[in-house]
């Protein structure tokens, strides 16, 4: 009688799987050679990716935040409005507590549509856009974003870069960039209500909670001039 070895159910799954050919155990060496080449290929690709990922990271807890030209940290709120104002922003109205609400549809930035500045004594608090959540313009202004910036980190859960900001479909989540004297740009796109991005000084922010919203953890563009991110 003829005993075969006894066949490793494993070794059958991951060749059919991979070669679609029917596999015997005397022929299951070379094939576990070649499987050990081609996960080490990708190890090393994925490892490529991920120092690809870590190039983008952004520095820019020593950079300070700015928006159409203006350094935002205790920035007034005149100055906001003077600033913004000349970048094409119309003031739709002003409320007794220093809100202002603007249309930047006409102010050249692709997916911005309608803007509101908080303020807390005097000073920004936050100026936060609603944007269009999907779209070109979305995909475009992600990209400027990156561009500029750099990889946000993701402010939801475990805190970490998010290469896929950019890609052609918006993420869904939280997303952030930290700044120098405690300022965050914060993009978020949730599965309902507007999707936002907010130029947030965190500690005047906190003193309005819950008027300006936070991160979960604190922690073609072309034409576009430079100065308005």
């Amino acid at each position: 009688m003829l005993v075969t070895p006894a066949e490793n159910p494993a070794d059958r799954l991951f060749c059919c799987q991979t070669h679609r050919m029917h596999c015997h155990s005397f022929t299951d060496r070379p094939l576990r050679r070649l499987a050990g080449v081609f996960l080490a290929g990708f190890a090393a690709a994925l490892m490529g990716l991920s120092a690809s990922a870590l190039a983008q990271v952004p520095d820019t807890a020593t950079t300070e935040l700015t928006l159409y030209g203006l350094r935002l940290k205790d920035a007034s709120a005149e100055a906001f409005v003077a600033a913004a104002s000349a970048d094409g922003a119309q003031v739709l109205s002003r409320q007794a507590d220093g809100t202002v609400f603007f249309d930047v549809r006409a102010a050249g930035v692709p997916a911005l549509q309608r803007l509101t500045l908080i303020t807390d004594q005097g000073a920004l608090a936050s100026a936060q856009f609603v944007i269009k959540p999907y779209g070109q313009d979305n995909e475009a202004l992600r990209q400027l974003l990156v561009k500029k910036y750099g990889l946000p980190f993701t402010a939801e859960g475990a805190r970490r870069p998010f290469p896929a900001f950019a890609a052609r479909f918006a993420p869904r989540g939280s997303f952030d960039w930290d700044f120098a004297g405690g300022m965050k740009l914060i993009y978020r796109q949730p599965v309902l209500g507007d999707s936002t991005l907010s130029y947030t000084d965190v500690e005047r922010a906190r003193r309005r909670a819950p008027a300006v919203p936070l991160p979960a953890r604190a922690g073609s563009a072309s034409d576009v001039p430079e100065n308005r991110f």
